[in-house]
């Protein structure tokens, strides 16, 4: 009698019902842990093998010897100073255009 019921898709005792129900609860939730603890792995991996890559490219890092660097120095303070002087030059030129056009409208 117990077949038929099973094989006609009646429906089975609320015990049997909650007890599948816990089965499919627990499964997923087993299932949520294991992707939680497989996600943090690779996220340290990649945490790692960031550092790792950034070790090996500050080792790949050509540093200026102390000539150069002072060698660069001076050409940025000489560059400093001829568009210095030359927006001075300039700044000069156009102040007294304008005081001679002011001086002719007077």
């Amino acid at each position: 009698m117990a077949d038929k019921v099973k094989k006609s898709g009646a429906k089975t005792p609320d015990g049997e019902k909650a007890a599948k129900k816990a089965d499919k609860m627990s499964d997923k939730t087993a299932a949520k842990d294991v992707n939680k603890a497989e996600k943090k792995e690779k996220k340290s991996q990649k945490i790692s093998r960031f550092f790792h890559d950034l070790k090996a490219e500050v080792k790949k890092i050509v540093w200026p010897t102390p000539h150069d660097v002072w060698k660069n120095v001076g050409v940025v303070v000489m560059m400093i100073a001829v568009v210095g002087v030359c927006v001075f030059g300039l700044d000069e030129a156009f102040t007294h255009l304008l005081h001679q056009f002011m001086n002719v409208a007077v």
